[in-house]
């Protein structure tokens, strides 16, 4: 269902790896569950060593294939474990986003973010669950890439023959390209997955474990829970799915969702002094205009390139609904789509593409979509395909294609604005399954643990009501926290009412003393004005450091994986070079970078932390200079006088 969470703002650590591992070779035991009995014990280790450019030892296990089974062949999958820097309480596991994201890839990021009562006291946990990085890799990036039909509601019979047909070749040019039995698709359910955490715990000789899970993670979490609840201490669910609610259901909320908080979204830039001076005058009415406008023909613009030419390109109806969609989970995105809307509204396409592209992971010079190697689209489907029964017994993938197309105006996503994730999962209608599809997990009804449950009443990926139809099948010992306005996953990102209930849960075992609790966020971040038409409109020295910063530090920015050099080129000529330095800051050139006519920028600014930290500043334009430190002091002249 959702996806992969965005990157996280948070400075890294430097803490001690201490590499001491607790008892390996664990009897079987017997225990209740959605998969019983566990009949391969697994748990050889295959490799033991300190992963990449990372504080974590990465640990690979054997696991049986299939847990069910009474003899399976093994296979492996890698787990990371940092032990506690002080004393170790417990162990505290992360199950990541996706389906399909390397937990292993985002171990040291989220660890940032934890407080010091957290790592000092807990052994850390992440894992690549199968499928994924380091476990048994499922791969099909050229199925994926021949593979773009597109389906709606609308679609008459032979466009819905045709979308069938491709599906089934899809799915069938997957398995054959990741070098997959079809008959083995059930192995890469959910449910399988978990028990590979249980070969884990019982190798580590965990009693306990303390469990954690953000978006698809939840899904893992209330697995891993719902077959082995008494080796669970606390569970916290963050960005919440539902497993008991079908999947097209979630699909027709989820859509609805996106209208909502774009809807909000639109109107609070209306409701913006600032942005709305920006703006259009009303941004809906200029959103639907320019969906139809692209959907009648792209716009073509001139695309600034590094070397100082532009390139003609054109920008899409799939570029502005991509940028729409990925923009609307967090308040920061949620201002540059703002910001990129008005744009293009006034006539600069720029913004908007970059969005989208960044949104997409292209290149945002060439435009080349590059693999990303800790997610795997692959397994989304892999996965996804196997936890929900979509076509029931004696029906088919086509007689239930049409069940869900006509289903749409029912669902109320007939004429919503964002209705792609509607039709997201079709290809799950002609994916193999297997003659005993692996069961999905029961309900959480009566934890004998404490249960945390955390959700944003503005979050599209997993709606707020998955959360609260879980607490209410939970009444006992379990606890609800709801941030308005804010993001979809919300612990790590610095919000003082979520992060101190999740580490007194964690490091105590105390859940909120109310049932539900209500912290308030903003919809979307301050409002940051385009670049000035001229250089008069350059009135005030914070103003433009500000609009420096937020075009400098932009989508492309964050998107940019650091592997390779970064350069753009600048909207009204030059360029901006992006590096990462010896000591691990990013450092970008500024060599005549202009947003506004007639006024270059030239000098560099600083990020320390590979981007996560500090920002200096130190540039001149041609009626000041200016210098930004690493505390916000900002010094210089600015039009002939001093700034103080």
């Amino acid at each position: 269902m959702p996806l992969r969470r965005p990157r996280r703002a948070a400075s890294l650590l430097v803490v001690a790896l201490v590499a001491v591992l607790g008892l390996a070779g664990c009897a079987p035991e017997v225990v209740d569950g959605t998969i019983e009995p566990f009949t391969s014990t697994g748990g050889d280790l295959v490799g033991r060593a300190p992963c990449p450019a990372s504080e974590f030892e990465c640990i690979t296990l054997t696991v049986p294939a299939d847990h069910r089974a009474a003899a399976s062949p093994a296979w492996e999958v890698t787990f990371a474990l940092r032990p506690a820097d002080v004393e170790a309480r417990g162990v505290l596991v992360t199950a990541t986003g996706g389906p399909g994201s390397s937990g292993i890839a985002l171990a040291d990021l989220y660890t940032s973010a934890m407080d010091p009562a957290i790592t000092d006291h807990y052994d850390l946990v992440f894992f690549d669950q199968r499928g994924i990085g380091r476990s048994e890799p499922f791969v099909c990036d050229r199925a994926l890439s021949s593979f773009e039909e597109v389906l709606d509601a609308s679609a008459d019979a032979g466009e819905r023959d045709g979308y069938a047909a491709a599906a089934e070749r899809f799915a069938g040019n997957c398995f054959a390209e990741a070098g997959v039995a079809p008959s083995d698709a059930p192995l890469f359910a959910t449910a399988q997955a978990a028990e590979d955490l249980e070969v884990f715990r019982r190798w580590y000789g965990a009693e306990r474990l303390v469990l954690y899970g953000e978006s698809y993670g939840t899904q893992f979490q209330q697995a891993y829970a719902a077959a082995h609840p008494d080796r669970v201490e606390s569970l916290v669910l963050d960005g919440v799915v539902d497993l008991q609610t079908p999947l097209r259901s979630f699909a027709a909320e989820s859509a609805r969702a996106y209208s909502d908080v774009l809807a909000a979204t639109l109107a609070g830039c209306d409701a913006e002094p600032v942005c709305a001076e920006d703006g259009p005058g009303a941004s809906a009415a200029a959103y639907d205009a320019l969906a139809a406008e692209l959907r009648a023909a792209p716009r073509p613009y001139d695309h600034p390139l590094a070397d100082g030419g532009t390139e003609e390109r054109e920008l899409t109806l799939e570029e502005l609904e991509g940028a729409a969609m990925a923009s609307l989970s967090s308040p920061h995105a949620r201002r540059q789509l703002q910001r990129a809307l008005n744009a293009a509204a006034g006539g600069d396409e720029l913004p908007l593409a970059r969005l989208a592209a960044a949104s997409a992971g292209a290149d945002p010079e060439t435009g080349e979509v590059a693999v990303d190697p800790s997610f795997s689209p692959a397994l989304f489907y892999a996965v996804e395909c196997q936890d929900y029964p979509t076509v029931p017994d004696g029906s088919n993938g086509r007689a239930e294609l049409d069940r869900w197309l006509d289903s749409a105006a029912a669902d109320g996503v007939a004429g919503v604005r964002l209705d792609d994730v509607y039709y997201g999962d079709l290809p799950c209608l002609f994916w193999p399954r297997g003659e005993e599809p692996v069961p999905p997990p029961a309900a959480i009804a009566d934890p004998p643990y404490p249960l945390l449950l955390l959700t944003a009443d503005t979050d599209p990926n997993t709606p707020a009501g998955n959360a609260r139809r879980v607490l209410e099948r939970a009444p006992t010992d379990a606890a609800l926290l709801v941030l308005t306005g804010g993001p979809h996953v919300l612990y790590g990102w610095g919000y003082a009412c979520v992060d101190r209930a999740v580490t007194r849960l964690v490091t105590t075992g105390r859940l909120p003393a109310r049932p539900v609790t209500t912290c308030t966020d903003s919809l979307a971040e301050a409002y940051v004005p385009l670049p000035p038409a001229s250089a008069a409109g350059y009135d005030d020295p914070w103003e433009t450091v500000d609009l420096l910063l937020a075009e400098l530090l932009g989508p492309s920015f964050e998107a940019w994986p650091g592997t390779d050099a970064l350069d753009l080129g600048c909207p009204a000529g030059g360029s901006a070079g992006y590096r990462i330095t010896m000591a691990g800051a990013v450092r970008i050139a500024l060599d005549g970078c202009a947003w506004t006519p007639g006024v270059p920028v030239d000098g560099v600014a600083t990020v320390a932390d590979g981007g996560t930290g500090e920002v200096t500043l130190d540039v001149t334009l041609p009626f000041a200079e200016l210098t930004l430190s690493g505390d916000g002091d900002l010094g210089g002249t600015f039009r002939g006088e001093r700034v103080r």
